[in-house]
């Protein structure tokens, strides 16, 4: 055949070939290959070729792809990267820890930070292995105006707190409730993603206090993430009344309320606590919840909830709480308070497996979404916080195992043993619906959680039949088994299993600054 009649007859078919096949023809800087996609938005469960280029996601393709880099899917979930609303830890050992996990977004967004800017620009100069954002911290205003100590933005200064009472216990003034307030806004013109209200720290807070920071949420429209702010069966002051206090704030001020941690605030009353909260979705309220799959929470241990009046509320003992993988006594626990308030316990308020059915409230909530609560790294020789760029951890690095593992168990325990939930509902709880939330909000949000062309190149690919929990409460410091590879932003950080220890490409998330 003449050239010239060849060119001419492929100019003719060209515009006739299926869009996919001139796509295929693309050389991509990197290639996913093989894998079962899923993407909930769009109900796509099928195996498909990814091609990103950049930090974005520009095939989703039927055919073969051609990658300058080809990471192979075969007989692999590829999935959105799984997006945590609550993760305390926030460095480089952290995030590493959690990219095993499947998570290639960790927020803080329960407790907060305050100055704002000055901790974004921190991260940014320090670098991060996964996406990162903050919340505007209440509780951080609170000790500034009822102590007089200017916030620092970092969980040391914090903890220190907890040495202190009054931010604890006392009722703001008129006067420091404005200087809450201000600080709180000043975090919001920062680019916070909304603002965190740890309330269950800081108990002795008037109605009127909490009721303003609300109405501020709705008026700049941003989402509000709360720790109740009291655990216990027994009225007054319980768990159930401090739900319905919640709501009255989402009602009476209009604002979106986030409840951190359904499971380990609402102790045997989940029950009770679901039914009032579905009540108030159902007739209006802007309420989003989360839970995780652990009968066992963390914190600060001179917090308000573990001292002896609050402990006998909760029906809590002692030998509940672990200090370092050891139970305590009665005489260790208000000895460790006194000493040294700001480390971190663990306490088991639900015994598994007798109950199990309270847990599976939370993780399963109609609409839910998983988040971790994941602790900071504590050196366990010298109780400080492990922020250094190593990697594997130190031996002795110690945090609550859901740290390490929240979002592997929950697909092991929910989806693929006992098979209470689909595949595709349980990515939508790790990743489509919190970027949906907050997507109203940050308009990054818009591009996670989803595996769509256009979309941010966040992306997991895990073995489900290899998937495998190594940290216990007393060993905690093993990371999870299972993801094959994961990437953020375009960039491997894990391939084949291994940790790219050079790798950086977490980026902010955060709304514009004003």
């Amino acid at each position: 055949m003449p050239i010239r009649l060849f060119i001419a007859i492929l100019f003719l078919v060209a515009p006739c070939l299926p869009a996919q096949t001139l796509l295929a023809q693309e050389t991509y800087d990197l290639v996913i290959s093989s894998g079962r996609v899923i993407d909930p938005e769009t109900n796509l469960d099928a195996v498909r070729n990814i091609g990103i280029n950049g930090g974005t996601i520009v095939s989703v393709s039927e055919e073969p792809l051609t990658g300058r880099a080809v990471l192979d899917a075969k007989g692999a979930i590829v999935a959105p990267g799984f997006i945590d609303f609550h993760a305390h830890g926030q460095n480089i050992p952290a995030d590493r820890m959690q990219a095993f996990d499947g998570v290639t977004t960790a927020l803080e967004l329960e407790s907060g930070i305050l100055p704002v800017g000055p901790w974004y620009d921190i991260q940014k100069q320090t670098r991060r292995v996964i996406n990162y954002g903050v919340a505007a911290a209440w509780t951080y205003a609170r000790v500034s105006a009822l102590e007089g100590l200017k916030p620092e933005p970092n969980l040391k200064w914090f903890q220190d707190a907890y040495a202190l009472t009054r931010w604890v216990n006392d009722v703001a003034t008129e006067e420091q409730t404005k200087e809450i307030l201000d600080l709180v806004e000043q975090g919001i013109n920062d680019g916070s993603i909304g603002i965190g209200l740890n309330s269950g720290y800081a108990p002795g807070y008037g109605y009127k206090e909490v009721l303003a920071v609300h109405q501020l949420a709705a008026k700049r429209k941003v989402p509000t993430f709360t720790h109740i702010r009291n655990l216990s069966r027994v009225d007054p002051n319980s768990s159930i009344q401090a739900y319905g206090e919640l709501i009255s704030f989402a009602t009476g001020a209009g604002s979106h309320v986030h409840i951190c941690h359904l499971n380990s605030t609402s102790l045997t009353d989940i029950s009770l606590a679901v039914r009032i909260i579905r009540d108030a979705q159902e007739r209006g309220a802007k309420i989003t919840v989360e839970g995780y799959p652990y009968g066992a929470g963390s914190g600060a241990v001179n917090a308000a909830m573990f001292q002896p009046a609050n402990m006998k509320r909760m029906n809590a003992k002692a030998e509940d709480i672990e200090y370092l993988g050891k139970p305590l006594t009665e005489e260790k626990l208000r000895q460790i308070q006194k000493e040294s308030p700001g480390e971190i316990i663990v306490w088991h308020y639900y015994r598994l497996p007798r109950d199990q059915h309270l847990l599976d409230l939370a993780v399963l909530y109609p609409g839910g979404i998983i988040a971790s609560d994941a602790m900071p790294w504590i050196d366990k020789t010298t109780g400080r916080i492990i922020d250094a760029d190593v990697w594997p951890l130190p031996k002795n690095a110690f945090a609550h195992p859901r740290t390490a593992a929240t979002y592997v168990k929950f697909l092991i325990d929910y989806v693929r043993d006992r098979q209470a939930e689909t595949l595709i509902e349980a990515v939508a709880r790790c990743s489509f619906r919190p970027a949906q939330i907050l997507g109203e909000y940050v308009s990054q949000m818009k591009k996670k959680g989803r595996i769509q062309v256009g979309m941010d190149a966040d992306i997991i690919v895990f073995d489900m039949d290899k998937l495998e929990v190594r940290a216990t409460y007393t060993d905690p410091n093993q990371h999870t088994r299972g993801m094959r590879h994961v990437i953020v932003n375009g960039t491997p950080l894990i391939k084949d299993g291994v940790l790219d220890t050079k790798a950086f490409p977490g980026q902010a998330v955060r709304r514009p600054v004003r």
